[in-house]
């Protein structure tokens, strides 16, 4: 790849950063907006717990998602990291923060216990388990090591739908 390929290639994936960067604040933005819409008087706990119910389902979803893309890239292709997929685990990365960050809101400002102490492990679970393969698959000096995202994407997948389950009330 010549320096004007490599140079288009990354203005392409700036964009698709700032793309997935605008998808999760839309999607926060229309959370926001249900919750107003649905109920006559609002107060900032509703806003948080409905952005913390959505963002976990949304989260399940984008981990499941990568899992599959992870299985196809390394197992199927048999291919190596990809620029996009990287970047994209570092977005979900960040959602899985912002969602724990809401999480620990409710806790903090307003005492909100979920269901289950165990799902304040899960939480905590969600925000270091992906750094640690991001970490991994970074450090690895043998190639290809997709393999550490498809292990983390798939253990993501059942720490959130694990956390899911223990924290209804």
């Amino acid at each position: 790849m010549n320096t004007n390929q490599h140079g288009i290639a990354n203005v392409l994936l700036q964009r698709l950063d700032f793309g997935l960067v605008l998808l999760i604040l839309g999607f926060i933005g229309a959370v926001v907006a249900d919750t107003v819409s649905r109920v006559p008087t609002v107060w900032p706990y509703l806003i948080l717990h409905d952005l913390h119910d959505h963002l976990a389902r949304f989260g399940l979803v984008l981990a499941l998602v990568m899992t599959i893309v992870a299985v196809y890239i390394g197992m199927i292709r048999k291919q190596d990291v990809t620029p996009l997929f990287r970047r994209a685990a570092y977005i979900i990365s960040g959602t899985m923060l912002v969602e724990a960050l809401i999480g620990l809101s409710m806790f903090t400002l307003f005492n909100a216990r979920p269901g289950q102490d165990a799902h304040l492990i899960y939480g905590m679970g969600t925000v270091l388990f992906l750094p640690f393969f991001i970490f991994v698959e970074s450090t690895a000096k043998k190639r290809p090591a997709m393999g550490s995202y498809i292990w983390g994407f798939a253990l993501l997948t059942g720490i959130i739908l694990r956390a899911t389950m223990t924290g209804a009330s």
